[in-house]
């Protein structure tokens, strides 16, 4: 009876970690950056505040400080999940662009000095998405990745 109860136990175990293992999101360390985005930002994987695929993409989750908004350029640092900040970086966004912040959608001029942003980093290029996924989950988001300009030391 025991040896059975040993058998079970560890069939149980295994087919639960099998399962867990099937299903496991990607996590931070799996992105493989690309060339670019390391010149450009040598400490991302420090940004990197989680992982969601998109149409095949990984993204890595990270939060901007804006530091200025002028017309439609916005200029921003990431902060690193120990505390640190980056450098600054801008990016110009079309007129027709918006911020979706809690269900609302923003234009640059709307966006104030000092606001955190959640973007969304593709690992392939350095560029951002704005778009605060609270509400719906970044599955319901679209992707709009836009460029991001050298960096402003």
């Amino acid at each position: 009876m025991f040896k059975k109860l040993i058998a079970a136990t560890a069939m149980t175990t295994a087919l639960s970690l099998s399962g867990q293992v099937a299903a496991q999101a990607p996590i931070c360390s799996d992105l493989e950056w690309s060339e670019n985005v390391f010149q450009e930002y040598p400490d991302i994987a420090k940004a990197c505040r989680g992982v969601f695929e998109k149409d095949g993409k990984l993204y890595a989750k990270a939060t901007i400080e804006v530091l200025r908004v002028r017309g439609n350029r916005i200029t921003f640092r990431l902060l690193e999940t120990d505390g640190g900040k980056g450098n600054a970086h801008s990016i110009t966004v079309p007129g027709s662009w918006r911020a979706m912040i809690a269900g609302r959608k923003y234009r640059a001029g709307d966006i104030v000095r000092g606001q955190a942003l959640n973007v969304y980093v593709p690992e392939d290029r350095w560029g951002i998405s704005v778009h605060d996924a609270s509400e719906s989950g970044p599955d319901q988001v679209h992707i709009e990745v836009l460029e991001v300009e050298g960096s402003e030391h």
